[in-house]
């Protein structure tokens, strides 16, 4: 995700592009990546940006 832009000259994700960020990405999933979503939701700060800086760095 961290060279998203420079790859392919914008930073939206998802199919559509409605998601300016990996955090945007998880919240607009539903479905089967539901219980993934409820996962993140409850995580604290701290893991939620490790998770973020994680992603980031693919």
């Amino acid at each position: 995700l961290g060279l998203t832009g420079t790859v392919s000259g914008h930073t939206q994700l998802l199919h559509d592009g409605r998601a300016r960020n990996a955090l945007e990405a998880i919240l607009w999933h539903g479905g089967e990546a539901q219980a993934a979503q409820r996962q993140v939701l409850a995580f604290d700060a701290q893991q939620r940006e490790a998770l973020l800086a994680f992603l980031n760095s693919l």
